[in-house]
């Protein structure tokens, strides 16, 4: 298993941080997010677990919408996957 393969498997194991820091709620994430401004090799390192509904809603509305109703962006996101990666 590759280091990303594991990063990526770990993010599996961690609660949505949209639920966790917005709604205070503990929603197991099933999917990992692709953060929109890392793209190439180390694109699965900056990733953050969101459940399928946060996910959904995510690309169906879009990023800046879906950054704004939560008043979210790639930083706060990450901090948040960091500070749950470092628990």
């Amino acid at each position: 298993m590759t280091a990303a393969q594991r990063h990526l498997a770990r993010i599996h194991t961690l609660h949505c941080v949209v639920c966790l820091n917005c709604a205070g709620k503990q929603y197991r994430a099933e999917e990992a997010h692709h953060i929109e401004s890392v793209r190439g090799e180390h694109s699965d390192f900056a990733t953050v677990p969101l459940c399928k509904h946060c996910h959904d809603l995510l690309h169906g509305m879009h990023r800046e919408p879906f950054y704004k109703l939560y008043k979210v962006d790639d930083v706060k996101l990450l901090a948040w996957t960091i500070r749950e990666l470092a628990k």
